[in-house]
């Protein structure tokens, strides 16, 4: 099996006794294909014997210009980085410079980003508080019926994500890009453990569900989000008509103390 850390998605460090300075690079498209660019970019702040504490790099498009964020403790140096920064826009291919001190004592942001982009579509990201206080707090002030509300929240979700995942990938890949993409953004890792499109019935494990976690003890399924999600997915990937429906059944839940939640996927016709 794979072995799987944690990642950091980071533009955001703080580090006790520093000064951290942001700087912006901006590269020309054709460093994408270049060799050895990082290595002379990272090679100034070496030259200059300035310790880097965060290097992460984006790439918006074949056709478009690379973004570099480094973060850079200049604590005691405070007075070349002029001289630093006139070195970087000497680099090969290095556009555009930009760079600003901490925004708070040992606390670095770039603020030179934004918005968030993930395959072309704007993006947001939460931290536990706020997905806690959405989803958990929600089940503190509203109860039960607010499972209901979960529930069609992620299946909306889950469906209109997997038409846009349909137009990067034809099936069956489609699914593995939306059960992919599931654990690349943190929501949790899927395995599908039976699919049979003819009968349309799915068999999913989610593993370190973000939303069951949150109710570990709680002795009940909580999986209502992810469970509206995936009946989503498979909306699409089976291309349920109107007078079709899909469900998802929770049947196992990390919040009930199994090892994993375990989600019973079929299409019924609609009761009339």
């Amino acid at each position: 099996m794979t072995a799987l850390y944690p990642y950091n998605i980071g533009r955001f460090i703080y580090v006790p006794d520093s000064k951290p300075f942001t700087f912006h690079v901006l590269l020309k498209r054709e460093s994408l294909t270049a060799v050895g660019v990082l290595e002379k970019i990272t090679g100034v702040f070496a030259n200059f014997d300035v310790p880097i504490l965060e290097l992460k790099i984006s790439v918006l498009g074949l056709d478009q210009p690379l973004k570099v964020v480094l973060i850079a403790d200049l604590k005691g140096k405070e007075d070349i980085i002029d001289k630093i920064a006139l070195t970087l826009k000497r680099q090969p291919f290095v556009e555009e410079l930009q760079f600003m001190p901490p925004v708070a004592q040992n606390l670095a942001i770039d603020l030179f980003s934004f918005p968030v982009i993930s395959s072309g579509e704007r993006a947001i990201v939460m931290r536990r508080p706020v997905y806690e206080g959405l989803i958990k707090g929600g089940w503190e002030v509203f109860g039960t019926p607010y499972a209901i509300l979960l529930y069609s929240v992620g299946y909306q979700s889950g469906l209109r994500a997997y038409r846009e995942h349909a137009k990067l990938a034809e099936e069956p890949d489609t699914l593995k890009l939306a059960t992919g993409l599931f654990q690349l953004f943190g929501y949790g890792r899927v395995e599908v453990t039976r699919l049979d499109d003819k009968a349309r019935i799915g068999v999913l494990r989610v593993y370190d569900s973000f939303e069951c976690q949150m109710f570990q003890g709680a002795g009940e399924i909580r999986g209502n989000f992810v469970r509206g999600v995936i009946a989503g997915w498979f909306a699409g990937h089976w291309s349920v008509s109107e007078d079709e429906e899909v469900f998802a059944r929770e049947v196992k839940c990390i919040a009930e103390g199994d090892a994993f939640c375990e989600y019973i996927v079929q299409v019924e016709k609609k009761k009339h």
